[in-house]
């Protein structure tokens, strides 16, 4: 997938440096889930995106690429407090696969010692 991001140059691009290290190792070592369940509601349409690579939809392997490749890219996370489960907190980025291409909304979360990924679709905002 190519290198293209949404990006605020005035943004800081290296934000919860420990978050994002974490996250990507959570990856790597494949501690990583995205099951919907009443208490953590999950939001995942990756097959809704094509990748732009192959022009065919999304796998579920290239999904999991594109989130660690938006996080070592240094995609801005901003925390947001989740309404389920009540207060608990989540890491959200949107980016681009490649340019003039949709949006994608991600939100991840970190539980003990696997990532959950809450979110991944095309945005609901152009930016």
């Amino acid at each position: 997938m190519s290198r293209s991001t949404d990006s605020n140059p005035e943004a800081e691009h290296d934000n919860y440096p420990e978050i994002r290290r974490q996250m990507v190792a959570l990856i790597q070592r494949r501690r990583r889930a995205y099951t919907f369940t009443r208490t953590r509601p999950t939001v995942i349409r990756f097959r809704d995106i094509v990748n732009p690579e192959t022009g065919l939809p999304l796998t579920d392997a290239s999904m999991w690429r594109a989130v660690r490749r938006f996080l070592d890219d240094g995609v801005p996370l901003e925390s947001l407090e989740l309404r389920k489960p009540v207060g608990e907190k989540a890491w959200v980025m949107k980016a681009r696969l490649a340019p003039n291409e949709p949006l994608i909304y991600v939100k991840l979360q970190i539980l003990g010692s696997n990532v959950r990924l809450r979110s991944f679709h095309k945005s609901e905002t152009s930016q």
